[in-house]
C-alpha cells in the first residue's frame, strides 16, 4: 500500500508538471518562433549576454540552496516557516553588494552600452527568481507540484507574450529583459501569496539562524558555482571571444535546446521528495527509484536526440532564413548532448537524496575546468576555419557532457544491472527505426511529413518492443488520466 500511494503521488506530480511543461513549452516555442527572426542575430547576442549574467548571478546570490531546502523540509516540514524566512533574508543582504560588482564592471569594463545594460538587467531578472525560490522549494518538498507549474506557466507565457508583442512594435534587447524582470517581479508577489495556504514565514531571522544556513550550503554552492560556470562560459566566452552575431547563432540553438529539457525536468523535480524520503527510510528503495528513473530518461533521451539532429537543418531554415543557416550545425551538435544530460539530471537528485552532494560538487568542478578549456582552443579554430565559433562552443559542451556521463555511471553504479542494457538496447533499436524513417520522409515528403512519421514510428516500436516497463506504463496511464480529468474539469468550470 505504501508502494502504491507512493507511485500515486508521483503519478499526481508528474501530471501537473508535465501539464506545466506543455505550456510552457508552447509558450517558449512561439517566442523562439518569432523573436530571433525579428531582432536577428546580434540583438539575440545581446540578451543571451543578459540571460546568461542573469544565470551566473542566480548562483552568487542563491547560494545553490534549492536542493538543499526540498531535502531539510521534506524530511521535516515544522521547520519550513524558519528556513523560508531565514533564506529570503539571506539572499537580500547579499543581493546589495552583488549589485554593487555589476555597475562597477559595467562602468570600468571595455564593454558597450547595450552589454553593459544587459549585463546589469541581469542582476533584476535573477533577483526576483531568488526570492521567490524558497518557498517554491517548500512546494516541492511538500508535494504541491501545481504551485510550480502556477509559476513556469506565468513566467514563461508572461515572457513569451510580452516579448512577442513588444518586438512586433520595435523594441529591442533591453526592452526584453526588462519585460522579464517584470514578469519576475509579479510571480514573486503570487509566490508569498500562494504560499499563506501551505505554511507561514517566520521572519525572526538571527544571526545564529543565517550563519547556519550558510554554512550548510556551503556544498551546494560550491556545486551550483561550478554548474553555472559550466553552463554559462560557453556564452560568455563566445561574446568574448567572436561577436554579438556569433553569440546570436549560439544562442537561438541554445534556447530551443532548452525546451528540448522538459523530461529530466518533470522527472527529476517530482521524484526528488520521494528519493529523499526512501534514502533516510534506509535499505534498497533508494536504489530503485535511482534504477527506475535513469532507464526512464535515457530511453527517451535516444530518440529525442537522434530526431533533433535529423530534423534541425531543415527546420532551422524553414523558421529562421539565412541569417540563422551557421545556427543549424551547432543544432546537430546540441541534440547529441541531451542523454548525457538527461542522465546527469537523475544523478545529481540521487545524490542529493544520499547527502551525497559534494560528489557531484567535484565532478561539476572538474567540468567547470575542462569546458573553459575545451572552448579556448575550439572556439578561436572554429572562428578562423568557418566564422562560426559557435560550433566550437556547442562541440566543447558535449565533450565535457560525454565526461561528466562516464563518471556519473561510476558514482550511480548500484542502479544498473543487465537489465539495464537489454532495456536501452531496445530503446536503441526503435530509436534506429524512427531514424530510418524520417531520414526518408524528409527527402521525399518535407519536414512537417518526416516528423509526423518518426513520431508514429517512435509510438509503435516502443510498444511491440515493450521499451516501457509495466511499473512505467501505469505511471504513464495514470499521470495521463490526471491530466485528463484536470482538462474535463478545465473546460467544465463555467467563465
Amino acid at each position: 500500500p505504501g508502494s502504491r500511494r507512493a507511485g500515486g503521488v508521483l503519478a499526481r506530480n508528474v501530471a501537473v508538471l508535465t501539464g506545466s511543461q506543455v505550456a510552457t513549452w508552447c509558450a517558449s516555442l512561439a517566442w523562439s518562433l518569432v523573436v530571433p527572426r525579428v531582432l536577428g542575430p546580434a540583438q539575440i547576442g545581446i540578451y543571451t549576454l543578459g540571460v546568461a549574467a542573469g544565470g551566473v548571478l542566480t548562483v552568487v546570490i542563491g547560494l545553490g540552496m534549492q536542493p538543499l531546502l526540498v531535502r531539510e523540509i521534506a524530511a521535516d516540514k515544522d521547520r519550513a516557516p524558519a528556513l523560508i524566512g531565514t533564506s529570503i533574508v539571506l539572499r537580500g543582504l547579499i543581493s546589495l553588494p552583488v549589485l554593487a560588482g555589476v555597475v562597477i564592471a559595467t562602468r570600468l569594463g571595455h564593454i558597450g552600452a547595450e552589454e553593459g545594460a544587459a549585463l546589469t538587467l541581469g542582476w533584476g531578472m535573477c533577483i526576483f527568481y531568488l526570492l521567490a525560490e524558497p518557498i517554491q522549494s517548500a512546494f516541492q518538498a511538500s508535494d504541491k507540484m501545481q504551485y510550480l507549474a502556477y509559476a513556469g506557466v506565468l513566467t514563461k507565457t508572461g515572457v513569451a507574450v510580452g516579448g512577442i508583442a513588444l518586438v512586433l512594435v520595435g523594441v529591442r534587447a533591453i526592452g526584453l529583459l526588462i519585460t522579464s524582470i517584470a514578469v519576475m517581479a509579479v510571480v514573486m508577489a503570487l509566490n508569498f501569496i500562494w504560499v499563506r495556504r501551505l505554511s507561514s514565514i517566520d521572519w525572526r531571522v538571527t544571526w545564529a539562524r543565517l550563519r547556519s544556513l550558510f554554512l550548510a550550503a556551503l556544498p551546494y554552492w560550491s556545486f551550483a558555482a561550478f554548474f553555472t560556470i559550466y553552463l554559462w562560459i560557453d556564452s560568455l566566452m563566445l561574446g568574448i571571444m567572436t561577436s554579438s552575431t556569433v553569440l546570436g547563432w549560439y544562442g537561438l540553438p541554445t534556447r530551443l535546446f532548452g525546451t528540448l529539457l522538459f523530461v529530466p525536468t518533470i522527472l527529476s523535480t517530482a521524484w526528488l521528495p520521494q528519493m529523499v524520503r526512501r534514502a533516510a527510510a534506509g535499505g534498497e528503495g533508494i536504489w530503485h527509484s535511482a534504477h527506475t528513473s535513469i532507464e526512464l530518461v535515457l530511453s527517451i533521451s535516444m530518440p529525442v536526440c537522434v530526431g533533433t539532429a535529423l530534423v534541425a537543418p531543415a527546420l532551422i531554415r524553414l523558421l529562421y532564413g539565412p541569417a540563422f543557416a551557421q545556427s543549424a550545425p551547432v543544432m546537430v551538435i546540441l541534440a547529441f548532448c541531451l542523454p548525457p544530460m538527461y542522465f546527469g539530471a537523475m544523478v545529481n537528485q540521487v545524490l542529493i537524496a544520499l547527502k551525497r552532494q559534494m560528489d557531484w560538487t567535484k565532478v561539476m568542478a572538474l567540468a567547470s575546468i575542462v569546458n573553459p578549456i575545451a572552448n579556448l582552443i575550439l572556439i578561436p579554430y572554429f572562428q578562423r576555419r568557418t566564422g562560426n565559433g559557435a560550433i566550437g562552443a556547442a562541440l566543447s559542451l558535449l565533450v565535457t557532457e560525454l565526461l561528466i556521463s562516464g563518471i556519473g555511471v561510476a558514482l550511480t553504479r548500484r542502479a544498473f544491472s543487465a537489465g539495464t542494457f537489454v532495456r536501452l538496447g531496445k530503446a536503441l533499436v526503435a530509436t534506429a527505426g524512427m531514424a530510418l524513417v524520417v531520414e526518408l520522409t524528409l527527402r521525399r515528403a518535407g519536414l512537417a511529413a518526416g516528423i509526423l512519421s518518426g513520431v508514429v514510428t517512435l509510438s509503435v516500436l516502443a510498444v511491440v518492443l515493450r521499451v516501457l516497463s509495466a511499473e512505467e506504463r501505469d505511471l504513464l496511464r495514470e499521470a495521463l488520466a490526471r491530466i485528463t480529468r484536470r482538462g474535463k474539469g478545465a473546460r467544465s468550470t463555467p467563465g
